[in-house]
């Protein structure tokens, strides 16, 4: 622990020591903590959890006189325990989108560990992101952020943009294929429409192709947000849908509602969730939200959750 705090520590010095060169560093970062109650299979258990809770470093500078570069390290952060968990290795932080390159009037591109163009392409239709039970993580495919990605993103023009990635497999026995993903994107008066594509094992293994279709519209007081997708699993093909909206009242509260579903053929999940926040600023809130995921392979399972929390970025 205290080496990790340590090479944060060089790190932040290091930047501060490069400012006049590189320009000002911005440190980042948001805080989630919720207090669930969740009932899986009649098992009951009351847990804190930390829902992604993160601490970033980004920037950017002129590398020439039309030319910047840009760069961010982001890390996820188990503020409740202190340890993901995940894989024995009680790591207090965990790699998320983290990259560098340049950016011109050519567009932007980068390299590193990032979130696939497929999963940009959701927007912000996930009402639960990140939260337990309510992501739409539990229920469909294309949740991916790949490892050794380059990435291109067209400018804007008159609306539409378009992204490409490339992850090669970097295996020496050649059984990792390269993945590609892509979307092409057009936003103009509160709509928003993206389609995406990924193909390769080595954005997921599990799935050979993924094609994804989302729509977004924010009107006065409320958003709207639709999602199709169809995944082929090799053996299987994947159908997946999300339905959500939010709404403001006057008195500053905003209720959200989700519903998304899945079929692979062999497993059907539905998921249903509702929510409520409250912004206490423009940097702080506190929430509230229930979510039940229900499968059913031959033989139905159900886990449900209620959860009261706060968020604060920085």
């Amino acid at each position: 622990m205290k080496q990790k705090i340590l090479s944060l520590a060089i790190i932040a010095a290091s930047l501060n020591a490069t400012t006049v060169l590189a320009g000002d560093p911005k440190v980042y970062g948001k805080a989630n903590l919720s207090l669930n109650l969740t009932d899986d299979e009649g098992t009951d258990t009351t847990k804190l959890n930390s829902n992604a809770s993160r601490f970033g470093i980004k920037g950017s500078f002129d590398a020439s006189d039309s030319i910047k570069a840009i760069y961010k390290f982001e890390y996820e952060t188990f503020i409740d325990d202190g340890d993901d968990g995940k894989d024995g290795s009680n790591s207090e932080f965990k790699q998320r989108n983290i990259y560098a390159g340049f950016q011109g009037g050519f567009g932007t591109i980068i390299a590193g560990n990032h979130d696939t163009p497929t999963k940009l392409a959701q927007g912000k239709i996930d009402r639960f992101n990140d939260l337990v039970l309510g992501d739409i993580k539990n229920v469909i495919q294309g949740e991916n952020r790949a490892k050794n990605i380059i990435m291109y993103t067209t400018p804007k023009m008159n609306g539409l943009s378009a992204t490409v990635a490339f992850v090669p497999g970097e295996e020496d026995d050649g059984d990792v294929t390269d993945g590609v993903s892509a979307a092409i994107s057009y936003k103009a008066n509160g709509y928003s429409f993206t389609v995406a594509h990924d193909d390769g094992e080595t954005i997921d293994s599990s799935v050979e192709s993924l094609t994804r279709l989302v729509g977004e519209y924010k009107g006065d007081g409320f958003k709207l947000g639709a999602l199709y997708q169809v995944a082929d699993e090799g053996s299987n093909d994947e159908d997946g849908f999300v339905l959500s909206g939010e709404y403001k009242l006057s008195n500053g509260l905003i209720l959200k509602g989700q519903y998304a579903e899945s079929d692979d053929e062999t497993k059907e999940i539905t998921q249903t969730a509702v929510g409520v926040d409250y912004k206490l600023g423009k940097k702080s809130k506190i929430f509230s939200y229930y979510a039940k995921v229900e499968a059913d392979d031959g033989v139905t399972t159900d886990a449900n959750t209620f959860a009261l929390g706060y968020e604060i970025k920085f």
